[in-house]
């Protein structure tokens, strides 16, 4: 059996943590606050999932066994994630997930990251990938698989948005009151709408690449910023909507929309082709699930519907895992790659770096 460990007992934490053993793994839950393994075992996990799970271990932190684990997931907040990742180094695990984004986007962020890059080059134990689950996705490789096909043609331009407010989150966190209360309202610890739903980032990447358009290297973006602060928390400050224009090396032009104030939720992707599109909606089947429509010449030649919940999200993932564990993929060829998601660190922080709304190449 294969052993995990969750490193963080928030509501991330308790979807990995269920996810993994859904598939079987052997888990132990790590986090250094007492009262967030008590919610984990008392509150979260069987009101999500039906019942507590005792083979689930609990450990405050330093108090765990060290060594010995297959997967490694890191779902602390992005401001400490990285500190994490090089202790997690030196316990030689087979896999590390790092959740996303990586870190802030501004020069301490930045610099921890870096580190890590360093310690990770240096070793040859370790593989690391990124929790952007929903490249791994049947519905994003269903995607993936059209574009491999160049049914619509040579692609013209990419769009991706994520708007989604961020009530769910909240209802997913109940003892926080708003993002002024942990690092969701704080950009520069790699919250705002620009960290938390950088899925959109990542997907558009994803798809660029997989429809020979190349790799993004010049990016704009407009935040919009907000101020958020209560009797016993400092002034939160981060962006509620994230616009950005990015330009790949082969010159092909697209958008990504993020923001935290749409409601009813809008996660979508539109790939326009010469001869069609391929439209992605995430959660847009009427059973539940996802929904991939395509077509060519104005015709609607399909609609695929991906039924599926949440955590079937985090089980598609833990499958990926194991496949990599497994030799059936490589981490480095991954969707979720480390690559991948050190490309939309660089985004972001190019445009964190500016602040203002010119094309610049992506630096870091």
């Amino acid at each position: 059996m294969r052993r995990v460990k969750v490193i963080g007992a928030g509501s991330i934490g308790n979807h990995l943590a269920q996810a993994a053993r859904r598939i079987g793994w052997s888990v132990a839950i790590v986090d250094a606050n007492p009262k967030a393994l008590e919610r984990t075992k008392n509150e979260i996990y069987p009101q999500r999932y039906g019942k507590w799970d005792e083979s689930i271990k609990l450990y405050e932190t330093g108090k765990e066994p060290r060594g010995g684990y297959d997967v490694i997931f890191i779902g602390t907040p992005p401001d400490v994630r990285m500190k994490l990742a090089l202790d997690a180094l030196e316990e030689k695990p087979k896999i590390i997930q790092l959740e996303k984004p990586l870190c802030g986007p501004y020069p301490t962020g930045r610099a921890l990251l870096s580190e890590f890059m360093s310690a990770y080059s240096c070793q040859r134990h370790t593989k690391v990938v990124v929790g952007y689950d929903h490249a791994v996705s049947e519905s994003v490789s269903y995607v993936a698989d059209l574009l491999d096909e160049w049914l619509i043609g040579e692609v013209q331009t990419i769009d991706v948005e994520f708007r989604e407010h961020w009530r769910g989150i909240f209802s997913a966190h109940p003892w926080l009151s708003g993002p002024e209360d942990t690092y969701l309202g704080y950009t520069a610890r790699g919250g705002g709408a620009s960290g938390e739903h950088s899925h959109a980032l990542h997907l558009w990447q994803l798809f660029a690449r997989r429809a020979g358009c190349g790799v993004p290297n010049r990016i704009c973006g407009f935040l919009k910023w907000e101020k958020a602060s209560t009797e016993h928390s400092p002034c939160a400050s981060y962006d509620s909507i994230a616009a950005f224009t990015i330009e790949t090396d082969k010159k092909m032009i697209g958008r990504v929309v993020q923001d935290v104030i749409t409601y009813p939720p809008r996660k979508w992707a539109r790939i326009q082709g010469s001869k069609g599109s391929i439209e992605w909606m995430c959660n847009g089947a009427v059973q539940g699930g996802d929904l991939v429509g395509v077509r060519v010449k104005n015709l609607s030649l399909l609609e695929v519907p991906f039924l599926k919940t949440r955590q079937d999200d985090f089980y598609q993932e833990m499958l990926h895992i194991e496949d990599i564990l497994d030799g059936k993929t490589s981490a480095e060829d991954s969707p979720i790659s480390f690559e991948s998601g050190v490309l939309v660190m660089k985004m972001l922080a190019t445009v964190g770096m500016y602040g203002d709304t010119a094309m610049r190449s992506i630096t870091f």
